[in-house]
């Protein structure tokens, strides 16, 4: 074997050893939920993507529970967070209409905070929101 082709061999198992697997919710992983309330801070509009017939807005929540959180790396004071749909993108006008969801507006949230395993550290749950609801696209 040629030393190029070594050298391919070599960056491609290293590539792939150190490309992370992020998954939501399945396989091994466990989660601890917290119950709590997100409130919105900002809506703005984004550069429409090319592929998209429509605009599309960046949402800005925090995120306030009434139980203690205990792992160190989720706490949530002072920080924000994105809304993003389950399939990472922004979502549009008709969406943000359809859900109610405009600054200032409380909705009910839950964070699921990993406690096993290697998967997303931590998920955003909306009950009255479906982050799968692909309509607009």
């Amino acid at each position: 074997m040629k030393i190029s082709q070594l050298l391919s061999v070599f960056l491609l198992a290293t590539c792939s050893a150190r490309t992370p697997q992020m998954i939501s919710d399945g396989g091994q992983c466990e989660y601890k939920k917290y119950k709590g309330r997100a409130k919105i801070i900002s809506i703005t509009k984004k550069t429409k993507p090319p592929r998209y017939s429509h605009e599309v807005f960046e949402v800005k929540f925090t995120f306030d529970s009434d139980q203690e959180i205990t792992e160190n790396f989720a706490r949530t004071e002072g920080k924000e967070f994105v809304l993003l749909l389950n399939n990472s993108e922004y979502p549009g006008p008709k969406f943000l209409k359809k859900y109610n969801i405009r600054v200032g507006e409380v909705l009910e949230c839950h964070m699921k905070v990993i406690t096993k395993g290697t998967c997303t550290p931590i998920i955003f749950e909306f009950p009255t929101i479906k982050l799968d609801d692909y309509f607009e696209k």
